[in-house]
């Protein structure tokens, strides 16, 4: 539980009666708890939510009154004195304000010990909220308008690369990648066995084979030998699955893959920001692929990106996503194309997300070193191997590891304390869909079973963390 105790420190979690509805929402959103203690003249005599802005939105009467004042008494039931008892909370017991005996705000108390924990909850600001008001206004809300380039510019520059293609989502991306790639019937394609099933899907949809590999044990991700051993005659391309923020050994894969005139195409989903060597994943291949969903570092809701580092790949791109239609002549297509296009909207949301992404970087990798003080000592458990000084990762989800038959009884506890987890993906050879497109599987099978993803978001501070910990302890001490 924290209790800020200056008025600098209150400041992000109230508002003024006086205040606009707009200045209301930014605050809401900004302080990471969706909610703000609303002050007249040093007096907290209520609160809004944006729950309940958003009601007042819909109905119209924070439309026909943009000032917060009249709509506090009917948002926040102020007691009839206009202050609010010290054991009151204001938004679902997440946030209350303290006072003195005289009645003005004292301090903030945030509350998160009966809070709903989402395992990834969007991380948005008044900068996306801004920037989206924005590109509705201007009436550019579908796949043209001035969002969508600076987006493409901004992020393919983070990355490193010149091109930048925004599309509808990730799968979409790595479709359009293997189109463009020319990867057909007859083509073998490697992907690793612990994926999202987008990646062999994507392939499938081309008409190729997919070839499943192996993870390795240590990185989580395909290897270079792994990669090397599936290779035959007919491999035309590799997917790299860069997974949980870790790199695979993409270096020596792109080397080899060159060396066999094989196409490289990185899947980065779940990765922006990590390094392989000091530079970007995505920049070691043929066309690099990103998601934007809601749970990614940087989200636009739905959306991803296809990047690349080549002039015709970026113009084939282009076409792929928009019909098939060639630039600069309306209407007219010469060759089958998609409709993958990213809207004006998306992009504007995901642009503004870059100018935060070093922050969020460091936010997640600083909630995953909590974690591992926190449940340091716990029997059973284990976190991810340390990974080689070449090898840059990031946390886009902080994982654990846990015995696999305590795992489904782990995220039911969790469930019922109202704390979301998520256990790892399937691996895809266990799967009877896929089971034919793959050898043994052993290590990803093992790591399949035994992962769990852990709330990794702004939400997540000390108290969430020790909640969840203490949670952790009981289920693997009930177990011993």
């Amino acid at each position: 539980m924290l209790a800020t105790e200056d008025e600098q420190d209150c400041q992000p979690y109230t508002c003024k009666r006086s205040d606009s509805v707009f200045a209301a929402i930014e605050k809401c959103l900004d302080n990471g708890v969706g909610a703000c203690v609303v002050v007249d003249e040093g007096k907290p005599v209520g609160k809004v939510s944006l729950d309940d802005i958003r009601r007042a939105i819909l109905d119209g009467s924070a439309i026909h009154e943009p000032m917060l004042d009249p709509l506090v008494s009917h948002m926040a039931d102020p007691l009839g004195n206009g202050q609010l008892r010290n054991d009151v909370n204001v938004d679902d017991k997440i946030l209350s304000p303290i006072v003195t005996e005289n009645g003005y705000l004292n301090s903030i108390r945030l509350d998160r010990s009966e809070q709903y924990i989402q395992i990834a909850h969007p991380d948005l600001t008044r900068h996306e909220f801004r920037a989206v008001l924005d590109a509705f206004i201007s009436s550019w809300v579908s796949s043209k308008g001035p969002y969508i380039g600076k987006f493409e510019e901004e992020f393919s520059a983070f990355v490193g690369l010149p091109h930048g293609i925004a599309v509808s989502n990730g799968t979409a991306a790595l479709h359009l990648a293997l189109v463009a790639l020319g990867i057909g019937p007859g083509d073998e394609v490697i992907v690793p066995d612990l994926t999202f099933a987008a990646t062999i899907n994507a392939v499938l949809y081309c008409g190729a084979t997919p070839v499943i590999v192996d993870i390795d044990p240590l990185t989580w991700t395909m290897s270079a030998a792994g990669f090397a051993a599936a290779c035959t005659p007919h491999t035309k391309a590799v997917i790299p699955v860069h997974l949980h923020g870790r790199p695979a050994e993409i270096g020596p894969i792109a080397e080899l893959a060159r060396s066999r005139s094989i196409f490289v195409i990185e899947d980065c989903a779940e990765a922006h920001g990590a390094t392989y060597d000091g530079a970007r994943v995505g920049t070691f291949g043929d066309i690099a692929c990103f998601s934007f969903f809601a749970n990614k570092i940087v989200t636009t809701g739905e959306g991803g990106m296809c990047l690349t580092a080549s002039d015709s790949l970026a113009r084939m791109l282009r076409e792929l996503r928009d019909h098939g239609m060639v630039p600069g002549k309306s209407y007219w297509h010469e060759r089958v194309g998609y409709n993958y296009r990213m809207t004006n909207l998306q992009a504007a949301i995901g642009q503004s997300q870059l100018w935060r992404i070093d922050r969020i970087l460091d936010r997640n990798r600083s909630i995953a070193a909590r974690y591992r003080h926190a449940l340091d000592g716990i029997p059973g458990i284990a976190f991810p191997p340390e990974l080689p000084d070449s090898y840059g990762n990031v946390v886009w989800l902080t994982c654990l590891q846990v015995p696999a038959h305590l795992r489904s009884r782990l995220i039911a506890a969790a469930h019922a304390a109202d704390i979301e987890m998520r256990p790892f993906f399937h691996s895809l050879s266990a799967m009877p869909l896929y089971e034919k497109y793959a050898g043994d599987c052993l290590h990803s099978r093992a790591l399949s079973e035994t992962g769990v993803n852990l709330p990794t978001s702004r939400s997540v501070d000390d108290q969430v963390i020790g909640r969840i910990a203490t949670l952790i302890r009981d289920v693997m001490g009930a177990a011993s």
